[in-house]
Parts: C-alpha cells; sequence; structure tokens
C-alpha cells in the first residue's frame, strides 16, 4: 500500500499539483509572516556591531590621560 502511494506521488503531474495547490501558499504564507522579524534581527545586529565596533575604537584611540594625582600625595 506505501509502495503504491509512494509511486503515486513520484509522478509529475502529482509533484506539480502538490506544489502549486499546497506548498507554495503555505510557503508565501509562512514568509510573508515571518519576513519583518528577520528584517528587524538584521538591523538589530547591525546596530549591535556598530556599537560594538565604536566602543571598541574608543578603548582603543582614547587618549591617554596621566593618572590623577591622590589628594594626600599632594599635601606631602
Amino acid at each position: 500500500m506505501f509502495q503504491k502511494c509512494m509511486t503515486f506521488i513520484e509522478t509529475d503531474s502529482v509533484q506539480t499539483t502538490l506544489n502549486t495547490k499546497l506548498l507554495n501558499p503555505i510557503l508565501n504564507h509562512v514568509l510573508k509572516r515571518v519576513f519583518p522579524y528577520i528584517v528587524l534581527i538584521c538591523v538589530m545586529f547591525v546596530l549591535l556591531l556598530l556599537s560594538v565596533l565604536i566602543t571598541l575604537g574608543v578603548i582603543l584611540f582614547q587618549t591617554k590621560l596621566p593618572p590623577p594625582i591622590n589628594s594626600a600625595s599632594a599635601i606631602i
């Protein structure tokens, strides 16, 4: 029975019908629902990457300030 079903499903006309009437509409619907979230995740990733690079740049290229003088050592 299973072999007959598989043989039937493997025919070109059945595969074409399954693709056009079942798989394509389902995939289109899922992609329309998920696409805004994918864009949002990409934008958030780019913003996170930029903030990390800016922070790294500030840490690496900041000017070396002299260490602050302790008030106790200034009195002596």
